[in-house]
C-alpha cells in the first residue's frame, strides 16, 4: 500500500468539509469525470460515479465512500480491478492539520492481477503527487 502524509493549511473541520466536494478528488489516482454525488443524512459524501482509463480501455465505475470523520475511504471497482483511497485528517491546531493518504489497487479476478501490480507500482512512485493534489485543494501543500 502506498502511503504518505502532507501538511494542510486548513483546520481539521475545514479539511473535512473540502473532502466532501467531488472537485477535491478529480484526477486523484487516475479517477476522472466524477459525477452524481450521493450524500448521507449528515451531509457526508457517500458515493459517486467516475471514469478511469486502464489498459483495458476507459471504464465507468461507481465509488462507495465510507465517511468516518476524520477519515474517509473511497472504494471503486470495475473490470476486475479494485482501488482504495483512504485519507485521515489529524488536527495540528486551529489552522492546520495533516492528511495521511493511502492508496492501493487489488485484483478481483485472476486476469487483472498484472494490471493491479502495475497500478500499485505507479501509486508507490506517485503517492506524494496524489497527496499533493488533495492538499492543494484543501490547504497549501508541504509534502513530507
Amino acid at each position: 500500500m502506498a502511503k504518505t502524509s502532507t501538511r494542510l493549511d486548513a483546520s481539521q473541520d475545514e479539511a473535512w468539509t473540502a473532502l466532501q466536494s467531488l472537485s477535491t478528488w478529480e484526477g486523484v489516482a487516475g479517477i476522472e469525470d466524477l459525477r452524481e454525488p450521493r450524500y448521507d443524512g449528515a451531509g457526508n459524501l457517500a458515493g459517486f460515479r467516475f471514469a478511469m482509463d486502464t489498459a483495458l480501455g476507459r471504464v465507468d465505475g461507481r465509488a462507495k465512500v465510507e465517511p468516518r470523520p476524520p477519515a474517509m475511504t473511497i472504494y471503486g471497482e470495475q473490470k476486475g480491478l479494485s482501488l482504495t483511497i483512504r485519507v485521515v485528517i489529524t488536527s495540528q491546531g486551529l489552522t492546520a492539520s495533516t492528511a495521511i493518504v493511502e492508496a492501493e489497487a487489488s485484483a478481483t479476478s485472476f486476469l487483472s492481477k498484472p494490471l493491479a501490480i502495475t497500478l500499485n507500482a505507479l501509486l508507490d512512485s506517485a503517492i506524494e503527487d496524489e497527496a499533493a493534489k488533495i492538499a492543494s485543494r484543501v490547504g497549501r501543500r508541504d509534502v513530507r
